[in-house]
């Protein structure tokens, strides 16, 4: 028979045992997993100084304008309705020193998952952008709204791009405008991007 020292011991013992449990910090209780295969951005600014925003598919980063490493890059935004065209750029042909290849595609950001059969991936050039620069008729990447006098991304074109390092990305901008007002005016303040950026398996 246990004596009642003997029995405070067990107890004792057993606590210590269900704290050390509770505190380990080396428990096998799973993580969130972290996403690095897409990124988004929001209200992101050039100036009237760089006239360009740089951004690294790669590196799923805006890079410094001196740097070379990057794929994408995106205009300085005037405002007050003098943009009429907003020349998205790739990092190569006439543009930049790169390889950086794409094509705009029909189909919304979630629902592109590879590169459309027929579809070419090519170098950028000024006389032949691989960004439309017309803001009206099907192959708008962005959509002059006659009544407002607006700019928006159309929803149903998405840029494929296969990065410096040789990565294939879609790429699409969702808003323009300072916290991506969904009714945008003359008066909205304009020059603030807000675009999305994922990894493409092929």
């Amino acid at each position: 028979m246990k004596t009642t020292l003997q029995i405070f011991m067990i107890i004792g013992i057993a606590l210590l045992a269900a704290l050390t449990a509770s505190c380990d910090s080396t428990s096998t209780e799973p993580s969130a997993p972290v996403d690095t295969t897409s990124f988004r951005f929001s209200n992101v600014q050039t100036d009237s100084i760089v006239k360009w925003l740089y951004v690294s598919l790669d590196s799923m980063k805006i890079v410094d304008p001196s740097s070379s490493a990057w794929d994408v890059r995106l205009p300085y935004i005037y405002c007050c309705g003098r943009t009429k065209s907003i020349p998205i750029q790739l990092n190569s042909g006439t543009n930049g020193r790169g390889n950086v290849t794409g094509a705009v595609v029909s189909g919304r950001f979630e629902t592109v998952s590879k590169i459309p059969s027929g579809v070419v991936l090519r170098t950028d050039d000024t006389t032949r952008p691989v960004v439309p620069l017309a803001v009206l008729g099907p192959d708008a990447f962005f959509i002059y709204d006659i009544a407002s006098h607006t700019l928006r991304p159309s929803p149903d074109k998405t840029l494929i791009v296969r990065s410096r390092g040789g990565q294939l990305f879609k790429f699409s901008v969702t808003s323009i405008y300072k916290d991506a007002e969904s009714n945008p005016t003359l008066d909205t303040p304009i020059g603030y991007y807000h675009f999305r950026i994922a990894k493409l398996t092929n």
